[in-house]
Parts: C-alpha cells; structure tokens; sequence
C-alpha cells in the first residue's frame, strides 16, 4: 500500500488496502508523518434510495479505538 501526503512525497506500508481503512479510521497515523485523521464519535454510513418511494436509511460503523 502507498499514500501520498499531499505535498508530492509518497510512504510505503506493508498490509492490505482493507487494513490500511481500518487503521485510518480508528487515527492511526498511516498517510505520512503528522497524518493521523482521527475523528471521535463512530462514522454515519448512509444508504441511498434507489426508488423515489424510499428514504435514505442511516446506520453507524463500530465506535472508534476498536
């Protein structure tokens, strides 16, 4: 797995795509130095309508800090 920093500098890791998210979400420090994300409070994930009739349904991922 690569990440970019935005400022054109790239950082190798050594696991997945999948694991990469996970430790991003929960703020690990894994798109260069200083960029840790982390964000308290679980993340809204929302389902979008796919008729007119429906309403969108909103569900929330597991609490941060896993």
């Amino acid at each position: 797995m690569d990440a970019q920093d935005g400022e054109g500098e790239f950082f190798e890791y050594s696991f997945s795509s999948a694991e990469w998210l996970c430790l991003w979400l929960t703020g690990e420090e894994v798109t260069g130095p200083g960029g840790s994300a982390f964000r308290p409070g679980p993340v809204l994930l929302e389902d979008l309508p796919m008729t007119p009739d429906e309403r969108p349904e909103k569900r929330y991922g597991p609490p941060r800090g896993m």
